[in-house]
């Protein structure tokens, strides 16, 4: 199982947050994103075709930063979600409590089991890719998906 409760935790995703100070209002949260955090990005907000303003960063020289995107804090929970099922996750469940966790594809059903039972009375929603196109549904009269 993964978690995520704070931004520093999508950092392995690609979404490195850096300070709240380059937001005029101090609202949003500047953060330099890798190929793989602006996929993240691109899923979360339905965007084939995103845009990003110039990484402030380099990175590392394996997963160097290719771009930077100002984010209100209420985007964690989303972009915590499309983080772990991009990632392999076959499930993600969100707890009251903002807590976005994870079932690897490795996680026996026992353990998995367990710690649902565990977190009963904690969950608020379960997502999972269970569209007719994955994280989208095909439209039936056309046959479109985005």
């Amino acid at each position: 199982m993964k978690t995520l409760r704070c931004w520093n935790d999508l950092i392995p995703f690609g979404i490195d947050p850096l300070t709240g100070e380059a937001c005029g209002l101090t609202y949003r949260i500047l953060c330099d994103v890798t190929d793989q955090g602006r996929r993240v990005v691109q899923k979360c907000f339905g965007f084939p075709d995103l845009s990003l303003s110039a990484a402030w960063n380099r990175g590392t020289e394996q997963e160097p930063h290719t771009g930077s995107l100002m984010l209100a804090p209420e985007m964690l929970v989303p972009l915590g979600i499309f983080a772990l099922l991009e990632a392999g996750c076959t499930e993600v469940w969100l707890s009251k409590d903002g807590t976005v966790a994870g079932v690897e594809p490795t996680d026996s059903p026992e353990r998995v089991a367990a710690w649902k039972q565990a977190h009963a009375g904690e969950f608020a929603r379960r997502f999972a890719y269970q569209g007719t196109a994955r994280d989208r549904n095909v439209h039936v009269m056309t046959g479109r998906v985005e």
